[in-house]
């Protein structure tokens, strides 16, 4: 039962992501909506960001990949694991992810998305207002004065201030997120999400079908016994 309902979540990630690439294609005709958008194969920057998705999403990830990227995958979580442990809160853990952890293992060589087809739902909104080096760059490590230019040249009608990215395929992702961990609240009783990579590697673990079927308490077992245990890693909802 919980394999069939897995996979009836997996189907619904991949209809939903569908869903969000045609509600931003149709944003982009809209009138005020012409910024240009600087997003294109072998950008790679935004791709050393920390990502969060639903489970769902992480495990129609998992069922696409061959084993050099899962090597690359499980040699990420254990970069993961250990920048988590040496965090004390959520902002530490995200400051310093990008040095700690590096790309994203979906990353190729030629920095393009292995996974493109596949990723999930935060990916394919983030879409950058500023040419590639701003997704690279950190906002804190600038000069007073060249933070300040940048945030005056941002178009606040049209970016999640104060990051140059579209406000308006986030706020659609976010919506459809929602709807998968509402979707899994419905099936399980409790809703997961968290760390792209990590919820990845865990969907490949021995006993991750026999957690999700037993209740949050199971799930959460099932975490510790992977030395999980940080709140800014995995989210668990319970309604």
């Amino acid at each position: 039962m919980t394999a069939a309902i897995c996979s009836a979540l997996v189907d619904l990630a991949r209809q939903r992501q569908t869903e969000l690439d045609e509600r931003i294609a149709a944003w982009r005709q809209e009138p005020g909506a012409g910024v240009r958008l600087w997003c294109g194969p072998g950008c790679g920057n935004c791709c050393t960001l920390t990502v969060n998705c639903t489970l769902a999403e992480a495990l129609a990830i998992r069922a696409v990949l061959d084993d050099p990227l899962w090597d690359r995958l499980t040699a990420t979580t254990e970069k993961i694991l250990t920048h988590a442990r040496q965090c004390g809160d959520t902002r530490a853990f995200l400051s310093g992810y990008r040095k700690a952890v590096g790309p994203c293992p979906f990353l190729d060589a030629r920095a393009n998305c292995s996974i493109y087809d596949h990723r999930p739902l935060a990916c394919r909104a983030l879409l950058a207002t500023r040419p590639p080096d701003w997704c690279g760059g950190n906002l804190a490590g600038l000069s007073g004065y060249e933070r300040e230019a940048f945030l005056a040249g941002l178009d606040r009608s049209v970016v999640a201030f104060p990051t140059h990215y579209a406000a308006v395929p986030r706020e659609l992702a976010a919506e459809s997120e929602r709807g998968l961990a509402l979707a899994m609240i419905r099936f399980f009783g409790f809703g997961v999400t968290g760390n792209l990579p990590l919820l990845v590697w865990l969907g490949g673990q021995d006993g991750w079908e026999e957690a999700l079927a037993g209740w949050p308490a199971q799930f959460q077992q099932f975490l510790n016994s992977h030395n999980i245990n940080h709140p800014f890693l995995v989210q668990i909802e319970i309604p």
